[in-house]
């Protein structure tokens, strides 16, 4: 941690980088509260000591040490070594807002970016704001919905014929490497390893009749007693129920949680007949992100993507 200078704020505000977790629980609590952005307890770790670089910019009261504004930025880079920032977290504290300190926290952010390529979920209200403002102009056509099912509505769905689901072992990872390679081009061994072995993580993979690696996913136990399910990657329909099957039977203290919540693409139709089949059709849906770039629009092969990582750090 420390209090950096660099920024131009108004008396009585500093800016810390890197806050201690005391501090990032604090403002874990306003987004639960206020956006209903919920992180394992781990999470602010994670991204600390599993991307190649990290950075998180808080705007802090001096007088009371409350929370202000907070914008996290971090560095990846495909199989080429070609560099991709991602900004995640852009908050501000609702009665502090209009007062132009986020603005100067995004700007930060996009010094340490220069003319390399950086990508960001826009939000349905921001997504114009970012490409005009800050040239976030290249976006997919379609949008990000984001899906809740309360945990009375959930439903154990049938295990498919020809799946077969397990827990990652250590000698399951170079394939499932693989695997998400196809999913997605950057670098991310490391972080998807510690991702899916994180506390509070039930994580498996789900392989074919002919043995071949055909998904992978993961449940995060969150904060507000919230379960994410983020990521669940799979070749199709019946692969994704398999592993949602193996998953929610081994989430310990299950129907103790309020909602499971997922935000994925509206290009995959096969998402809401999933959310269907594990929510007996009582699930709510409605569009929230748009991933936009400032240089070079990413493409993921959508139809495989049932569940998105994460909307702060993750491109897919």
């Amino acid at each position: 941690m420390g209090v950096t200078t660099e920024l131009n704020m108004r008396k009585g505000v500093k800016v810390v980088l890197n806050p201690p977790q005391k501090l990032f629980d604090s403002f874990q609590n306003w987004i639960s509260n206020t956006e209903r952005w919920n992180y394992r307890h781990a999470e602010y770790k994670l991204w600390c000591t599993a991307f190649e670089k990290f950075w998180l910019y808080m705007a802090v009261d001096e007088s009371t040490e409350d929370v202000i504004s907070v914008v996290s930025l971090a560095l990846q880079r495909d199989s080429d070594g070609k560099k991709l920032f991602s900004i995640g977290n852009y908050y501000c504290v609702p009665e502090w807002r209009g007062k132009g300190i986020s603005n100067k926290l995004f700007v930060q952010v996009m010094k340490h970016v220069g003319d390399e390529n950086c990508t960001l979920f826009g939000a349905v209200e921001m997504s114009a704001l970012y490409a005009t403002r800050f040239n976030f102009s290249l976006m997919n056509e379609f949008w990000h919905n984001f899906a809740d099912i309360n945990m009375k509505d959930i439903v154990i769905p049938a295990m498919p014929k020809g799946f077969t689901c397990k827990k990652i072992e250590e000698n399951d990872w170079e394939k499932l490497h693989e695997y998400d390679e196809t999913i997605c081009d950057l670098d991310r061994r490391k972080y998807m390893k510690t991702n899916l072995s994180l506390n509070g993580t039930v994580s498996r993979l789900v392989i074919n009749e002919t043995g071949k690696i055909v998904g992978f996913g993961a449940v995060k136990m969150a904060y507000a007693q919230e379960l994410i399910m983020a990521p669940l990657y799979a070749e199709n329909l019946d692969a994704a129920v398999a592993l949602m099957s193996s998953i929610l039977v081994s989430v310990p203290g299950l129907r103790a949680f309020e909602s499971l919540i997922t935000i994925y693409p509206d290009a995959n139709n096969d998402v809401p007949r999933l959310l269907s089949l594990i929510s007996n059709d009582r699930f709510e849906s409605h569009k929230a992100y748009r991933h936009q770039y400032t240089q070079e629009l990413m493409r993921f092969p959508q139809h495989k993507i049932f569940g998105t990582d994460e909307v702060s750090h993750s491109p897919c």
